[in-house]
């Protein structure tokens, strides 16, 4: 099973987590995909586009029947887009994320060791 991992703030997933679909992040529907990182990729997505904003979801997707595209990004890596919304379905797992006392995000270890 491969995963990928979407950070959503609070209202936008809220908002939608009981749809049957997601359609994205207002930076995403600006964009016109929806942006994904690795778990390599977490802490530097949350430290960059993140930072202080708590509390946040983070979104675990089943990837097997997406058809994302894996384009160049920051610091010339290949990033997950999806060109189309998200089934809510694909959606594995939810975690709430919250910063610590020095204001970094803490992220399930388990994620970021997978």
């Amino acid at each position: 099973m491969s995963k990928v991992f979407k950070v959503c703030e609070e209202d936008d997933w809220e908002s939608t987590k009981n749809n049957d679909f997601f359609v994205g992040s207002k930076t995403d529907l600006s964009d016109g995909f929806i942006h994904f990182s690795t778990s390599e990729q977490l802490k530097e997505t949350f430290e960059k586009h993140f930072k202080s904003k708590s509390p946040l979801y983070l979104l675990e997707v089943e990837t097997k029947d997406l058809e994302l595209v894996w384009e160049i990004g920051r610091n010339n890596q290949l990033f997950p887009h999806l060109y189309e919304t998200l089934p809510i379905s694909m959606v594995t797992k939810v975690y709430r994320i919250f910063i610590d006392a020095e204001g970094r995000h803490i992220i399930p270890k388990h994620i970021l060791n997978s």
